[in-house]
């Protein structure tokens, strides 16, 4: 849906306020075309980057925190857990996306979290535009509403032509993307900010806070941080492996 919103917004939506090829339309489409490449990019780099355990050099001793995995016979490190859809241990684990259909883990943190801030950044932004688009062709009564709240039913009854139907639904899409992303996204922010994963919130478990938003946030998107905002080719380095955690730990208690 990704391209089939980009072309609705530039191509039927904003020839309404600009005219096409004018000063306007052109840096609307830059800003849609960066919020695009921005969107894709991180969403693609989510499922390519491999956080599993696979390949990685584990200890063979049964240390403190660490614990043994029966499915992948092996000893994984603190933070890992097994995750039975994707059949391996991932590295510092947060959850299994479905949208992705792929775990979230260490190395790949950094893609979903920014993959959420410009998905919910680029729903906004679309949805200010369709809000007009909206006011402008459908009208304001039980049928109009109802175009609107169930926008595949309305296929059914032929009230209005398709192609402005299906306009109609590619607006209501946005807005729940715009409620859906904006609401991971802030729940994933304050993980990330309370230096936890989903399983760790959800244990009460802050070993691994550093007392910091700005260093928390490193662990996730890197040394260069407000880099990775810009673009996904950018490196950035994480402050841990993924496997040894025992200098985070000991700064987390050293700030508390």
């Amino acid at each position: 849906m990704f391209p089939v919103i980009y072309w609705f917004e530039l191509s039927i939506v904003l020839p309404l306020f600009y005219e096409i090829n004018s000063f306007g339309y052109i840096i609307h489409c830059i800003i849609g075309t960066y919020l695009l490449i921005n969107v894709v990019s991180n969403y693609v780099a989510v499922f390519l980057t491999d956080t599993s355990i696979e390949g990685k050099f584990l200890s063979s001793e049964l240390k403190p925190n660490w614990k043994f995995c029966e499915i992948c016979e092996c000893i994984t490190p603190p933070r890992s857990w097994h995750c039975d859809v994707c059949n391996v241990c991932i590295l510092k684990r947060d959850h299994h996306c479905n949208f992705t259909s792929c775990c979230i883990g260490h190395y790949n943190h950094r893609y979903f979290i920014v993959f959420l801030f410009y998905f919910t950044i680029a729903a906004t932004y679309c949805s200010y535009f369709n809000i007009f688009y909206i006011l402008k062709y459908t009208s304001f009564n039980v049928i109009g509403f109802l175009k609107l709240l169930l926008p595949l039913a309305a296929f059914l009854f032929g009230h209005d032509v398709f192609t402005l139907q299906f306009h109609r639904l590619l607006c209501i899409l946005t807005f729940v993307a715009l409620v859906a992303g904006g609401t991971i996204l802030i729940y994933h922010l304050l993980n990330i900010f309370n230096g936890t994963v989903t399983y760790e919130r959800a244990k009460n478990i802050k070993d691994y806070d550093l007392g910091n938003k700005i260093d928390n946030i490193k662990q996730v998107l890197g040394k260069k941080w407000y880099l990775t905002l810009l673009t996904p080719f950018i490196a950035s380095e994480l402050p841990c492996d993924g496997i040894n955690w025992d200098k985070i730990k000991q700064l987390s208690a050293k700030a508390k």
